[in-house]
C-alpha cells in the first residue's frame, strides 16, 4: 500500500495527468449533441454552440445540460482515449526507468510489490484522468446549456426522459468514464514492460484499438450480409468501449456478463504478461 500510494502520487502529480484531464475535457466537446431530422446532419457540442440558432437550444430538450453531459463519451474521445490515458503513467514510469531509479526501487520493495503497485497506479490514474475530464465537461455544460427543468415539460415527460433522476445519471456517467479510462490504460501498460520509447507507448495502443474496432465492425458487416442479424449482440461485449456502457444496462443480462468476464480476463492477461516479461529481463526492467 505504501508503494501504491507513492506510485499514485508520482502518476497523478505530474504534467501528464493534468494534460490528460484537459485533453479529455476538450474531446468531450466533439460528442454528438443533436441530429437535424430534416438534413440528417449530426452536430457535435462545439457545432451546436457556434452554428445552431439559440432558439433551438432553448426549446429542444435534447440540449438540456444533463443530456449533453451523458453524451460526453460519444465523440472522438473513444478513438484517442488509449493515447490520452497513457500520459500520466508514461511520464513517471519512463522517467523512473531512464534515470535508473527503477532498479533501486525493485531492490528495496521487491519485484512483485513493484509490479502490482505500478499496475494499480496506472489503472487508477487513467480512470481518474478521464473521470475528472468528463466531470469538468459536465460543469461547463451546466454553464453553457439550459437545465432540464427550464424546458416546458410535464412531470411525466421528465420522468420518461430521465427515469433514474439527475443524480443517478451523473453518477453512472462518471463511473462509466472511470471504467473506460482505466481499461484503456492496459495496452500502454503492457508495452511499457519491454519498450522505453514514450512515443511508441502512446501511439501503438491507438493503432491496436483502431484495428480491434475495425475488425469487429467488419465481422458484424459480414454477418449482416449473410443474414446473421444477431451477430452484433454476440460481438458487442468485445468492443473496447463496451465496459463504458455497463452502467446503462437495464438489467444484468448475458451481454453484461460477457462484457465483465471478457474485461476481467483481459486485465488478468495484461498483468500476467507484464510480470512474465519483467521477470525475464536480466536488468530488472531498467
Amino acid at each position: 500500500m505504501k508503494s501504491l500510494r507513492c506510485d499514485l502520487n508520482k502518476t497523478i502529480i505530474n504534467s501528464g495527468f493534468i494534460g490528460a484531464v484537459f485533453i479529455t475535457c476538450m474531446l468531450c466537446f466533439t460528442a454528438y449533441a443533436y441530429i437535424d431530422g430534416a438534413t440528417s446532419k449530426t452536430y457535435s457540442v462545439f457545432e451546436a454552440l457556434f452554428t445552431l440558432d439559440k432558439d433551438i437550444i432553448q426549446t429542444n430538450s435534447d440540449f438540456a445540460s444533463i443530456f449533453i453531459f451523458r453524451k460526453a463519451m460519444s465523440g472522438y474521445i473513444t478513438m484517442f482515449l488509449p493515447i490520452i490515458v497513457a500520459f500520466p503513467f508514461m511520464v513517471s514510469f519512463c522517467a523512473e526507468r531512464n534515470n535508473g531509479l527503477m532498479r533501486f526501487t525493485i531492490t528495496r520493495i521487491g519485484k512483485y510489490k513493484y509490479y502490482f503497485s505500478k499496475f494499480f497506479a496506472s489503472f487508477i490514474s487513467g480512470g481518474l484522468a478521464v473521470l475528472i475530464g468528463v466531470a469538468m465537461f459536465g460543469l461547463i455544460s451546466v454553464i453553457l446549456f439550459p437545465e432540464l427543468s427550464s424546458y416546458n415539460l410535464t412531470p411525466d415527460e421528465m420522468e420518461g426522459l430521465l427515469p433514474e433522476g439527475v443524480s443517478i445519471s451523473i453518477i453512472k456517467t462518471l463511473i462509466s468514464a472511470f471504467a473506460y479510462g482505466a481499461v484503456s490504460t492496459l495496452p500502454a501498460f503492457m508495452l511499457s514492460s519491454f519498450c522505453k520509447n514514450p512515443y511508441l507507448i502512446t501511439c501503438i495502443p491507438f493503432l491496436l484499438t483502431y484495428i480491434w474496432n475495425t475488425t469487429l465492425e467488419k465481422l458484424i458487416s459480414k454477418g449482416i450480409e449473410t443474414g446473421d442479424f444477431e451477430i452484433y449482440d454476440r460481438l458487442y461485449p468485445f468492443y473496447p468501449n463496451a465496459v463504458a456502457n455497463l452502467c446503462y444496462s437495464s438489467e444484468f443480462d448475458l451481454a453484461a456478463k460477457k462484457t465483465i468476464l471478457f474485461n476481467v480476463v483481459y486485465l488478468a492477461v495484461i498483468l500476467i504478461g507484464f510480470i512474465l516479461i519483467m521477470n525475464k529481463r536480466k536488468d530488472k526492467g531498467c
